[in-house]
């Protein structure tokens, strides 16, 4: 149903041994947010944790735990760890994507109409699930006088990397696709993130 990589299996056995507090689980989440792929997160969580509802599968040294949606959501998924110069974490290649919006639920197919509807267009194709292969996620928080105002959430709040995604993905992409927009400000208070994907 769901496989992981020897690189995988191997980072995660290690972060698993270098735990001091009992967790000694992997619980992997893929949520339908209303883009055009699932909003993944991953972590390590005790045995207490585990509710009656999940779906327990044994990766190979390391159990992970699934609830209901996400163990759907992942059947045939696969989990690969890639360490490379520009790009290095858990990439998830998973054949399911949510249903599509239907029209009227405020769906479009190109960067067109009002400018916030452009930015949170372009957020939920195309960044968003950039982002969510390392559990991280972006919030549109506002539009104002060309300056585009963003919260990061998931393995993106906190993580030693987020000015890097920020200023040569994110902002660069943005203003590519919408060359109104003049500057991309995070608003984030990075200092208070529990799981960071980098720290």
């Amino acid at each position: 149903m769901l496989t992981f990589t020897e690189e995988a299996k191997g980072q995660i056995l290690a972060a698993i041994q270098e735990q001091q507090d009992q967790r000694v689980m992997l619980r992997l989440e893929a949520r339908n947010t209303g883009g055009m792929d699932f909003s993944y997160s991953m972590r390590l969580i005790g045995l207490e944790e585990k509710t009656g509802d999940d779906q327990v599968v044994d990766a190979g040294g390391f159990e992970v735990v699934l609830d209901p949606e996400s163990a759907k959501n992942l059947t045939g998924a696969s989990v690969d760890y890639e360490n490379g110069a520009l790009q290095s974490g858990f990439r998830i290649d998973n054949p399911n994507r949510p249903p599509a919006p239907g029209f009227g639920e405020g769906a479009r197919s190109d960067l067109s109409g009002p400018l916030v509807e452009r930015v949170q267009t372009l957020l939920d194709t195309e960044l968003n699930p950039a982002v969510a292969a390392h559990g991280g996620m972006i919030r549109l928080v506002d539009v104002r006088d060309n300056k585009v105002y963003l919260a990061f959430g998931g393995g993106c709040h906190g993580c030693g990397m987020v000015d890097i995604t920020l200023k040569h993905g994110v902002e660069a992409r943005i203003k590519e696709a919408i060359p109104e927009i003049e500057e991309v400000v995070d608003t984030t208070d990075h200092g208070t993130g529990h799981n960071p994907y980098y720290r």
